[in-house]
C-alpha cells in the first residue's frame, strides 16, 4: 500500500441486510474524497450488486459463510475489494457469454454488466476459499 493509500476493511456474515452497512461506509468515504452525485451513484450501484452476489450466488445466502470488502482509495481513485467464501470454481466465461447474448432476464450475469460499464476497472478472481470482485473507479 501506497504512502498516502487510505483503507478500511469489513466483514459481515452472508445476509442481505448488511448491504447496506458496506454502503454507508462508502458514504463515509464519499465524505473524505468529495465523490460528486453521478460518480457515487455509479460506485454505490455497483458495491451493491457486488455484495449481493457474493451473498446471494457466492456464499448462497448461508450465515456461517462471510463476506469481506476492503476498500482502499487516495485522492485519485476508489478501489473496491469484495470476496465471497464460496468454495466452487466460478466460469466468468460462462456468465459473460450469457450477458454477449443478451440473456439480460437471466438470473446471473447483470451485475457484472453493470460494474463493468459503471466501474473504471473490474476482475474477477477465483482463489481458494472463494471468488473475489475487484473494481476501481477513477476520480476527478
Amino acid at each position: 500500500m501506497a504512502n498516502n493509500e487510505q483503507r478500511i476493511e469489513i466483514s459481515f456474515r452472508s445476509d442481505l441486510k448488511y448491504t447496506e452497512l458496506i454502503v454507508l461506509v462508502l458514504g463515509f468515504i464519499r465524505k473524505l474524497l468529495n465523490i460528486t452525485d453521478e460518480v457515487f451513484f455509479k460506485i454505490e450501484i455497483s458495491l451493491r450488486e457486488a455484495a449481493n452476489n457474493a451473498i446471494v450466488h457466492g456464499n448462497g445466502r448461508d450465515p456461517n459463510k462471510f463476506v469481506h470488502a476492503d476498500f482502499v482509495w487516495d485522492k485519485s481513485f476508489l478501489r473496491i475489494h469484495v470476496r465471497d467464501e464460496n468454495s466452487r470454481q466460478v466460469n466468468l466465461q460462462e456468465v459473460e457469454d450469457k450477458i454477449n447474448n443478451c440473456h439480460l432476464l437471466s438470473f446471473n450475469g447483470r451485475g457484472i454488466m453493470i460494474i463493468r460499464s459503471y466501474m473504471d476497472r473490474f476482475e474477477f478472481r477465483c482463489r481458494p476459499g472463494g471468488s473475489e470482485v475487484v473494481m476501481e473507479k477513477k476520480l476527478p
